[in-house]
């Protein structure tokens, strides 16, 4: 491999990477207002109250005041599909396939016991108060956007599978108005730079460490500028342009950019010695000074272990997730070879299928 040919991936790539067709203004962001977000969840209420089942349905598009009754054994589920021998598809193989995820609902998932791929997806939409269970819904065109549409399709399993999850937000990715919950928003941008640190982990190059450097050593307060600066902005303007400024949301695209450059350059399920990344990244990091906040060591310690994770872990794309539902989440995690996760930050959560 030639830095010639990965920047040329890179470069490739750029007219994709970050942005999708769903959102009118081009982002990949939730910019909707709080009136119509809420809008949103109310049908999203009134449809689960309609679906028929032999089970009470939760009304509330959340599992704390959810009256479903689920339990550990699937042989009480009425067609609830059983758990399957788990195997990785080659991408090239999914790509001439054409394969696309098929979309998921409240509907197909509710019935899941909670030790489950399904029944913790579930769990963790209702939680998080997500209603993008279709990130993407495009035709890809092109290679390009085949891989990008899986990605973003599968982003809320990787949260499950990594165990980085996040909660307490109102759907949408800058609704934050109230500064009260300033530091619950801030661990919410962190967690999700975590998510994409361990999936830069999984492009298994080395061009990507000073990037995940990068990341660690400025995350937290460009994290600090998104909520602070960008969302008033965005308010004042509704305009996404007017934040594109900004350095927080670009990882997501550089993150897209990488994996495809990995992709074609075959590295995705390459070997590596996981020690030699880690020694070049630490290497790269200023050491902390003795005053560092708690909430500073913190997130080094979580950007650390996740890129090792990811290090460390099968190539996740190579999942037809929506055929696994009916599988143990631990088991699924096992035949990833993904790391148990050991470091939190205050106002972390867990699933209820994490104490299986």
């Amino acid at each position: 491999m030639t830095s010639q040919n990965l920047d040329w991936y890179l470069k490739e790539a750029e007219a994709y990477a970050g942005t999708a067709s769903v959102q009118p203004d081009g982002s990949n962001f939730s910019l909707t207002p709080p009136s119509q977000l809420s809008l949103k969840y109310d049908r999203l209420r009134q449809h689960l109250a309609q679906i028929g089942s032999p089970t009470t349905i939760a009304i509330n598009w959340s599992i704390a005041s959810s009256k479903i009754s689920r339990n550990g054994s699937s042989s009480k589920f009425v067609g609830v599909p059983s758990a399957q021998p788990l195997t990785l598809i080659d991408l090239d193989r999914l790509y001439r396939e054409g394969y696309l995820m098929k979309k998921l609902s409240p509907e197909d998932l509710y019935q899941f016991p909670v030790h489950t791929l399904g029944g913790a997806y579930f769990q963790y939409m209702c939680r998080g108060k997500f209603y993008e269970f279709d990130k993407n819904p495009t035709i890809p065109r092109s290679e390009i956007e085949w891989l990008f549409r899986s990605i973003r399709q599968t982003h809320d399993f990787y949260h499950l599978i990594t165990e980085i999850y996040h909660y307490g937000w109102d759907g949408g990715f800058v609704m934050y108005e109230k500064p009260e919950c300033y530091e619950r928003d801030r661990l919410i941008l962190t967690e999700e730079l975590c998510l994409y640190g361990f999936m830069m982990g999984q492009v298994r190059l080395q061009a990507a460490v000073p990037i995940v450097a990068e990341w660690i050593e400025t995350g937290l307060e460009e994290a600090r500028k998104w909520l602070k600066e960008a969302f008033p902005l965005w308010q004042k303007t509704k305009n996404y342009n007017s934040v594109k400024k900004f350095v927080f949301p670009n990882f997501i695209a550089t993150c897209e950019k990488f994996t495809y450059a990995s992709f074609k350059l075959g590295r995705l399920t390459s070997k590596v010695t996981v020690e030699d990344y880690l020694s070049d990244l630490e290497g790269r990091l200023t050491p902390l000074s003795p005053s560092a906040t708690v909430t500073e060591r913190e997130y080094r310690q979580k950007m650390l272990e996740s890129f090792e994770r990811g290090l460390r872990s099968y190539s996740l794309l190579g999942m037809k997730w929506e055929r696994y539902l009916g599988n143990s989440l631990q088991e699924i995690r096992e035949f990833l070879n993904i790391p148990r996760r050991q470091h939190f930050q205050s106002g972390s959560h867990y699933l209820d299928a994490d104490c299986y």
